[in-house]
């Protein structure tokens, strides 16, 4: 994955010391869903394979199942002192909800692709292997004279929002930039989506939503100052642990397959 932080390319998030704490922190917590004392609280067992899953991707059909649901995020929170405003069980229900609406989304016309069988297909991907993901949904601010939802007009540059540059036969070529991206470095995937004031509603190539590996060619994340640092002393400890590291996110032609 192509990260930058102050300036630098970063060559291994694992062993960087603006990544490590809340990437040690994380491991630490999804360990619990192995240990005697936290597995029935933080697990369950997947009726289509067996295998054990998270809770965050169970699909609630019970008011029990949503007890069990908010307990599990009640551990996250209490593990981490709730400094995790953005882990690993916040865009779970992103994705059981977008399964929920699987009938709708076949009912989107597409020659290459049944986008309600996607959306079943990848959120089994995400419950049977327990991602990380995270989302971008803002679009960066141009002309701060005008509203983004305002920007219609022609533009003689190339737009910095996010659209779409190419179909292709293996999926759409995207280019441009999302914000704020959470985590996003230390993310398995990330979930580009609309914002509610996105730039050029009226353009079909600006209307894109979609789920991506984070580490996919072109795409390249620009950090902001880290807060896991600090000059000395004491310091910042829970900064040093948690610090989530929002980012930038910018799409240099890059694949989105079907």
């Amino acid at each position: 994955r192509e990260v930058w932080l102050d300036g630098e390319k970063i060559q291994d998030i694992t062993t960087h010391p603006a990544f490590t704490g809340m990437i040690h922190e994380l491991a630490r917590i999804y360990d619990l869903q192995h240990t005697d004392e936290y597995r029935e609280q933080m697990t369950y067992v997947s009726e289509a394979t067996g295998n054990r899953c998270s809770i965050s991707w169970k699909l609630p059909v019970s008011v029990d199942d949503l007890r069990k649901k908010r307990r599990n995020s009640e551990i996250w929170n209490e593990q981490c002192w709730g400094q995790l405003g953005r882990g690993p069980d916040i865009l779970a229900p992103y994705m059981t909800s977008l399964y929920d609406a699987r009938d709708a989304l076949s009912s989107v016309e597409n020659p290459n692709c049944d986008f309600g069988e996607n959306i079943v297909n990848y959120y089994n991907y995400c419950a049977e292997n327990d991602l990380f993901l995270t989302h971008a949904l803002g679009d960066p601010q141009v002309n701060r004279s005008e509203q983004p939802q305002n920007e219609q007009r022609e533009i003689e540059e190339e737009p910095v929002a996010l659209h779409v540059v190419e179909e292709t036969k293996e999926g759409v070529i995207v280019r441009g930039a999302k914000q704020l991206a959470t985590a996003a470095p230390i993310t398995n995937e990330t979930y580009v989506s609309l914002s509610a004031t996105f730039v050029r509603r009226a353009d079909p190539q600006f209307v894109l939503a979609f789920s991506i590996p984070t580490n996919s060619p072109g795409l390249k994340m620009l950090c902001r100052e880290p807060v896991s640092r600090w000059p000395g002393g004491f310091g910042h400890p829970l900064g040093l642990l948690y610090d989530e590291q929002d980012s930038m996110l910018f799409f240099d032609n890059v694949l989105v397959p079907w």
